[in-house]
Parts: structure tokens; sequence; C-alpha cells
């Protein structure tokens, strides 16, 4: 593509590369009216599809346009160079940096996209976590049990709109997985319940991973979720970017997590091979799927300018009563189907309906 850019790739592009940005800007357009950039230098771009497909299974096509500056300098990587490349530190380091920039900014988008289509409340983002909240349960019961009518309950309430934004602002925060390695137990630091782990918009200087207990995750003060999977790694964007905590961390019970510093990174990426692999594939999930939220977001705000022009309803009010209802028609829902089913498994989820 001549003129000020040149085009690295298309939208629906095989994802055969990705790209050293030796010097200059890239820009990557995760909708038709929605961009941002990369800038830099020696920076490795391109890497979500390659690491989606090669790493976790996937048969992604490219999700964004990219395209460089003029007068940026950009190296091509095949794919095959690149997943080797993983196995290196610095490499890895550089790959999992950019990722998480990536997530953020087009957090950003999806978050200011998503305060478009509805106005940003209190009630409304309550309302939002604790649909979250109830669904993510209902999965975890699934995924365990297989119960054909649990899929079924929660195919009917996964499409709402209270749903997709409850699910925004928990990807944010999602956690990668690693396994937990035995030669870093020196960096292992114990909490018991009620202690406060690290709060929400604090400096990120440290990552944690989980080895036992429970750890609770707030946002703005509401319980978003409770992460109880040893090998969870939690915190890996702030310190990577050293930007402020997206959560505050509570220990739910006896917690123990390893803490991680940026000086810590390379010896442990030499010990535990398949550490940094498990975070950057976190991160290119996270990546793919709100680049993928935006394009929905983006066809719900036509819909609902489209609605208000023959409405006319004040768009706060009507978020709220939106997102009331739907959390209420859940909540009814889950509570007749437990009460149905006598699934006691799930009674403490019905204590708190």
């Amino acid at each position: 593509m001549g003129g000020k850019y040149i085009k690295l790739y298309g939208t629906s592009d095989a994802a055969d590369s990705a790209f050293l940005l030796a010097e200059g800007s890239v820009y990557f357009y995760a909708s038709n009216v929605d961009k941002y950039a990369i800038s830099g230098k020696n920076l490795i771009v391109g890497a979500t599809e390659i690491v989606l497909n090669r790493l976790l299974g996937n048969d992604a096509g490219r999700i964004e346009t990219a395209a460089a500056a003029d007068g940026s300098s950009v190296k091509r990587i095949p794919a095959e160079k690149f997943i080797e490349g993983l196995h290196t530190y610095s490499f890895a380091l550089n790959v999992a940096m950019v990722l998480a920039k990536q997530v953020a900014l087009t957090g950003r988008i999806l978050q200011k996209n998503m305060d478009d289509l509805e106005s940003e409340n209190k009630k409304v983002r309550e309302y939002a976590l604790a649909y979250h909240a109830i669904m993510s349960r209902l999965r975890l019961e699934h995924e365990k049990r297989k119960i054909p009518w649990l899929k079924e309950l929660i195919d009917e309430f996964r499409e709402t709109l209270t749903c997709k934004r409850g699910e925004a602002l928990f990807r944010s925060i999602e956690p990668a997985h690693v396994k937990p390695a035995a030669s870093v137990s020196e960096r292992d630091a114990e909490y018991q319940r009620g202690a406060i782990i690290c709060r929400e918009n604090d400096p990120g200087d440290e990552m944690f991973i989980l080895k036992s207990g429970s750890v609770d995750v707030f946002v703005g003060g509401s319980r978003i979720n409770t992460i109880d999977d040893p090998g969870t790694v939690i915190g890996e964007s702030s310190l990577l970017l050293g930007e402020p905590r997206a959560a505050t961390l509570k220990a739910k019970n006896r917690v123990i997590i390893t803490r991680i510093r940026k000086q810590d990174l390379k010896g442990i990426a030499e010990q535990q091979e398949d550490f940094f692999p498990g975070i950057v594939a976190s991160l290119a999930d996270r990546h793919y799927s709100n680049v993928t939220r935006i394009e929905n977001v983006n066809k719900s705000l036509i819909e609902q300018t489209l609605n208000r022009e023959e409405t006319g309803l004040d768009r706060q009010a009507a978020s709220a009563r939106r997102a009331q209802r739907e959390l209420s028609m859940l909540r009814n829902r889950v509570d007749d189907v437990i009460r149905e089913k006598k699934a006691d498994f799930l009674s403490d989820l019905e204590e708190n309906l």
C-alpha cells in the first residue's frame, strides 16, 4: 500500500509471519473506525494469530488489518522462526510486552464503545458483574459435571447484552496459567484469610503465581471472580507494562503465592521452559477476544442508535432497566432450575440469588 502506510496484512489473511518493527509505528485496525498504534524500536508485532494457531491449536486468520507508518522499518519473521524464538528469553519477553500492550489498548477501545453503547453508571456495572458471576459458576459446574440441562441454561442467557458487558469487565484481568515450579519456592509468600495481596490502582511491580488456596478478585469494590487453580498467573500485564493494578486481590482462605519481580523473569524462564509460552498464549487469546467483542459491540451500537431515534428513550435509564431486567430473568430461571433439578451442588449460589 503506497502513500503514508505500508500494509502488512489484512483481516482474514493467513497468519504466516510476525514482524520485527525495527523503528517506527504499526497501526492496527480493530474495526473500520477503531485503530491503535504500537510504536518503538525492535518490537515484535503480529504475533496473536500465530500463537493461537501454533500453541493453542486454533485455525485463526488475521483478526485485524495492520499497516506500518511511512518511514518505519519492518522485517518479516516466518512463523516457524517466530515459534522457535519463544524459547529465547529476550524474544519471548518482547512478544509478551507487545501483546500485553495490545490487550490494554483494545480493552480501552472495547470499554469506550461499551460506554457509548450504554451510559456507564454504578448500577449497570453492578448488574453486569453479578450476571457474570452467576454465569461463570454455571459454566464451571458444567465443565465438571457435563449435565445437559446446565448447558441449556447457559445457552439461554449467554447472548444478552448484560452478559457481554460482564465478560468485557472480566476479560481485562483474566489470568494465564503455568505449571508451578518448585525452583521458585524461595519467593513464596503466605496470606491468611482476608489479607489484601494487592490493591486496584496500586503500582504493579510484581506478578503472582498461585500455589494453593483461593483468591477473590475485586474491581470497583465488586467481587467478579475467585481464582483457585494452582499455576494461575495474576498481574502479569501490570508488571510487563509498568501500569497500575486492574483489580484488588484478597485471600479467601489461607493462600500461598509465588511473587515474581521483573528482574526475576529471566532466571525463571530459564528454569521453566513453558513459563513464557503460557503467558504469551493467554495474552494472545485475550487480544483476539477483545477485537471480536469490539466488532460485536459496534453492531449493537448501530442497532441502539436506530432504536433511540425511534423511541427517544433516555439512554442511562434504559440501560439500567435493561441490565436489571436481564439479571432478574437469569436469577429467576436459575432459582427455578435448581429447585426442579434438586441441584444441591448449587445451593450456595441459590442463597445469593
